[in-house]
């Protein structure tokens, strides 16, 4: 980190690519305070999600900056969709972006494959000349992501906005099913990062006798709360803070079961959460495993 800061002050970098680990860590390490970035202009974030709550303190720290993202993935070459110059602010930040030259896109209903319109939120299909043919010796593969009339399934869901911008809201495979209603992880994980005491978060689901699965979230907290998870009565304290907030914003259907403390979130080196390895971390529990978990207590059967 101190050497990027470094050269970003030497050089009079004004503009920082990036990825959302690194704007976090940008503002949370004390070390940033020590370098004048008072000539950077924009912020740009790529490679995975990046939460409302951290845009907004993004803006906070670094007020007279821009910022802007791209959306793509590995099928489609490079960008999908990305932010034209005169739209590079925070008002625009957590869009994905507007379709690139020669691009179409198309929203899905996830249940029928009927097509929708504006605002509303299903899987995103995308066709151009960046998008590839296939892959190389996998038939299979290549039928499942790619249809007869070239069109890419992404596997994201989304809406594009009123505005021609493309807002991505989660993974199909990552949705939680609380009693077939879809669950999107973003959506509670961004709630958990506007909490004074976490750091960084991520949910999952759990099974559920009644319900099939339920939110579960793991949390990174402060240096601050840290401190006061020395002990049962106060691990249980700040795990039942959290759920009760969660409560209070979410409707019941999206309220978390479970708080999980952990030292560091797992994730790819570009950001993105490793929800398989806390998906395999809760198959592989063991009995006599220290964890620090608090359950929602008031949870029943009925929903």
């Amino acid at each position: 980190m101190e050497s990027m800061l470094a050269t970003i002050v030497e050089y009079q970098i004004t503009e920082i690519l990036s990825v959302p680990p690194i704007i976090i860590r940008l503002l949370t390490d004390p070390i940033v305070s020590k370098y004048d970035l008072s000539h950077v202009k924009t912020f740009s974030s790529g490679a995975a999600p990046i939460s409302g709550e951290v845009l907004q303190k993004l803006e906070a720290r670094f007020p007279w900056t821009g910022f802007k993202q791209g959306y793509g993935m590995t099928e489609s070459c490079s960008c999908i969709t990305a932010h034209p110059p005169e739209k590079q602010t925070y008002e625009y930040a957590q869009r994905a972006g507007i379709l690139v030259a020669n691009t179409e896109v198309k929203i899905l209903n996830t249940q029928n494959g009927k097509e929708l319109g504006y605002g509303e939120e299903g899987e995103i299909l995308a066709r151009g000349p960046q998008v590839v043919m296939g892959y190389l010796g996998n038939e299979k593969a290549t039928r499942e992501t790619f249809d007869s009339d070239g069109w890419l399934h992404t596997g994201d869901v989304g809406y594009m906005d009123q505005e021609g911008f493309l807002v991505i809201t989660d993974r199909i495979k990552e949705m939680i099913k609380v009693k077939g209603i879809g669950v999107s992880p973003a959506e509670l994980e961004d709630l958990l990062l506007g909490h004074p005491e976490v750091d960084d978060a991520a949910v999952t689901s759990v099974p559920d006798d009644y319900s099939g699965e339920k939110p579960k979230a793991y949390v990174v907290v402060n240096a601050a709360a840290k401190s006061r998870l020395a002990t049962g009565d106060a691990v249980k304290s700040v795990g039942r803070e959290l759920i009760e907030y969660v409560k209070a914003k979410k409707v019941r259907h999206k309220w978390i079961v479970e708080v999980e403390f952990m030292d560091e979130i797992p994730k790819s080196p570009s950001g993105k959460i490793l929800r398989r390895v806390l998906r395999d971390r809760e198959r592989k529990r063991e009995s006599g495993e220290k964890r620090l978990v608090v359950r929602d207590e008031k949870a029943t059967a009925k929903l």
